[in-house]
């Protein structure tokens, strides 16, 4: 049994390390939509070729049939594979039913047993014959029923993937030189092998099947659609990978600004029939849409007869070479935080106004009282009037929740801690003469914060909460700041009193995160810091100091 390697067997060689490359170049790609089939397409059309072509050099009939059976095997399958890309492809899953998968198992499954298998029963081929054309020798074959049966089935599913591909190419340029690639690459095997069904013999060549050599064509057409224009990671089935259940909605517009793909939630929101519509149609307050410049924006509208609230952004899709090839819509429903925001305006406004200006009211009838000569009626008066500053303030405390929950979700800030800090200490000195305060406050330390309100408002409620709350003869305070150094990723605000420290049942509450009817904080201010530390990435914690009182230490980020 000698084999001869001819000039065939090394363009079959050649053609066989150019798939098995391609296919290693995307095995990195195979947890993406598609790219199971195309990779197995690939190794397919690599051993075909590679059986084929070695089979080509040995100069015996029976050692010839041996690697014809394996690579007719191995070839039964491409068709199959190359559907099934298609279908995947474009997102025509849908077209996978169940009797569908059948036929596309049991064809490949049936016809690679019966090739096998040929010489107990005839079924593909009936007669085989060696032929000699110079130094090559080829086999030339009678072939049965069952392989008319498999052909038939080719030039359906064949014709029909290529009919898919052909359809992307036309709708989109997101996916136009991928699927002409596909096109142009997979039309050479297919005339080769219809030639070859029909008896077509090339002139000036051996009556080979030129099926598996087409394929050295093939290649660098694939090869170009995967390592150019990113085949494996920009599909139409990009559907799915939009999560077909989310609540927020998606769109993929081409290069023009048309629709090419939408989840469901985005139909929901503007209505089934977008697919290659201009966004500008879909959504008519984008009239003056501009990829360049866009910013985010909301959008009211109704949708299953309730009015909806979306924010609305923006983001350019881009090959691995820099090139802009579509955009990405999201439609993120913010309803509830809209409602939200206007309630919180509308609490805003009653706090600021309509509270604080009936507890003025309430403060100036108190102190008309406290001037009554009645001892008792007097006390009462400065009751009434304690009790109104006490509402004050937790309106105050309030109102600075509602402002820092608007001002919060946007951009992080670098702000300096000496800087904001130590006018709060001054003012701090100011309302409480008899207190002790000191500061150590390392220059040029910065933390990352929302904005400058939330430093100041929680280093406020922190200073305040330590000397209100003060029983000592002296209150004393002292505020250390402890920048981010070595391994440490925080700047550590410490905030230290020698009060009656905080109690258990405050700390636990804010451990926890909530409150219940029977375990609930005594007011809104360790809330209002705690909240403020959440936002910033940061954290609050708690320790006994020595001798006597707590420290309250706020970690937040450092600034760049």
């Amino acid at each position: 049994m000698a084999w001869d390697p001819t000039l065939y067997t090394f363009v079959g060689v050649a053609a066989t390390i150019l798939f098995f490359a391609i296919v290693a170049g995307g095995w990195q790609y195979r947890a993406e939509p598609a790219a199971k089939a195309f990779l197995a397409l690939m190794s397919a059309m690599g051993g075909w070729v590679l059986l084929y072509a070695v089979g080509l050099g040995f100069t015996t009939l029976d050692a010839q049939l041996v690697w014809q059976r394996a690579a007719l095997a191995i070839g039964g399958t491409v068709p199959t594979l190359w559907f099934l890309f298609a279908v995947q492809y474009t997102n025509r899953t849908a077209w996978l039913t169940r009797s569908v998968r059948a036929v596309m198992i049991v064809d490949p499954l049936v016809f690679g047993l019966l090739t096998l298998t040929n010489p107990a029963h005839g079924l593909i081929w009936a007669d085989a014959t060696l032929v000699t054309y110079g130094s090559l020798h080829a086999l030339q074959f009678t072939f049965g029923p069952m392989y008319l049966v498999h052909l038939g089935y080719t030039y359906i599913v064949t014709p029909v993937g290529f009919g898919l591909l052909a359809l992307a190419a036309l709708r989109s340029t997101l996916y136009r030189t991928q699927a002409r690639l596909l096109v142009l690459g997979a039309m050479p095997p297919l005339v080769s092998n219809a030639g070859f069904a029909l008896g077509v013999e090339p002139a000036f060549l051996p009556p080979l099947d030129y099926t598996p050599f087409a394929f050295i064509i093939t290649g660098p057409f694939f090869g170009l659609a995967l390592f150019r224009f990113d085949l494996l990671e920009r599909i139409p089935v990009a559907r799915k990978r939009l999560i077909a259940d989310a609540d927020d909605g998606f769109v993929v517009l081409d290069e023009d600004e048309r629709v090419v793909t939408a989840n469901p939630a985005a139909e929901r929101i503007l209505g089934e029939s977008i697919t290659g519509r201009p966004i500008q149609e879909c959504v008519p307050s984008l009239t003056d849409f501009d990829p360049h410049a866009f910013r985010r924006r909301t959008l009211t509208t109704v949708v299953e007869h309730t009015q909806r609230t979306y924010d609305l952004t923006c983001s350019a899709l881009s090959d691995s070479h820099g090139r802009i090839v579509g955009y990405v819509f999201q439609f993120r429903d913010v309803t509830d935080r809209h409602l939200y925001q206007q309630r919180l305006k509308v609490a805003n406004r009653v706090l600021r106004h309509n509270l604080r200006n009936r507890m003025n009211v309430i403060s100036g009838w108190a102190d008309e009282v406290t001037q009554s000569d009645d001892p008792e009626i007097a006390a009462a008066g400065e009751h009434i009037a304690e009790a109104a500053a006490e509402l004050t303030q937790l309106g105050e405390q309030i109102r600075l929740l509602v402002v820092t929950a608007e001002d919060g979700g946007g951009p992080m800030q670098s702000v300096a801690v000496g800087e904001h800090v130590a006018p709060l200490i001054e003012r701090v000195r100011r309302e409480y003469p008899d207190a002790h305060i000191e500061s150590a406050i390392s220059s040029g330390v910065t933390v990352t914060v929302p904005s400058v309100k939330h430093l100041t408002t929680a280093v406020g409620n922190l200073l305040e909460n330590a000397l209100e709350h003060n029983d000592a003869d002296r209150p004393s305070v002292r505020v250390a700041v402890d920048p981010a150094d070595g391994d440490e990723s925080y700047v550590r605000i410490r905030i230290g009193d020698n009060g009656p420290g905080i109690p258990e049942a405050e700390r636990e509450v804010l451990r926890k995160g909530t409150e219940t009817p029977l375990k609930h904080g005594s007011g809104v201010g360790l809330w209002l810091v705690h909240w403020i530390a959440t936002m910033s990435e940061g954290e609050i914690t708690f320790e006994e100091n020595d001798p006597r009182g707590s420290v309250v230490t706020l970690a937040l980020r450092p600034g760049d």
